[in-house]
Formats: structure tokens, sequence, C-alpha cells
């Protein structure tokens, strides 16, 4: 595995990774591992959406028939009880 430095990081950068971290119950270096990890993955798969349009254009479910216009009719508020 390969190793790396960054130095001369803004602090505000540097901040919110530190405060994105401990919410995330990680140090700072897992965290910027898991951003790198995970955004090379997104582009490398295509991301979310390109999976699932993989994965179901076989089935012909992908096209022009789900190209439906949106319903904009206001629905009725729910009534609890």
């Amino acid at each position: 595995m390969g190793n790396m430095m960054i130095r001369n990081l803004p602090d505000e950068v540097h901040n919110h990774l530190r405060e994105q971290a401990s919410s995330n119950r990680r140090s700072i270096e897992a965290e910027a591992r898991a951003i790198l990890v995970s955004s090379y993955v997104a582009k490398h798969s295509g991301g979310f959406g390109q999976q699932l349009r993989s994965r179901f254009q076989d089935m012909g479910v992908i096209g022009e028939e789900l190209s439906q216009p949106r319903d904009k009719t206001v629905g009725e508020a729910a009534e609890f009880s």
C-alpha cells in the first residue's frame, strides 16, 4: 500500500475533516482514507445510478417507457389520531 503526506492543507479544510472524522468516529487519517477510497470507487464503478442502469438494462425497463411526466398535484394531508 502507498503512503502519502499532505502539507499546507487550509485550516478550514483541516477543521472540517476533523469534525467529520469525529462524527464518524474515525481518526483524521482514517476519514481522509475513506474519502479517497469512496471517490475512487465512485469514479470506477460509475456511481449508484450507473450500477442500477447496468443491472436492469437487459430487462428492457430502462428507456423511454420510464420518461413519464411528473405529477405535480398536491396530495392530501395525513390525519393522525
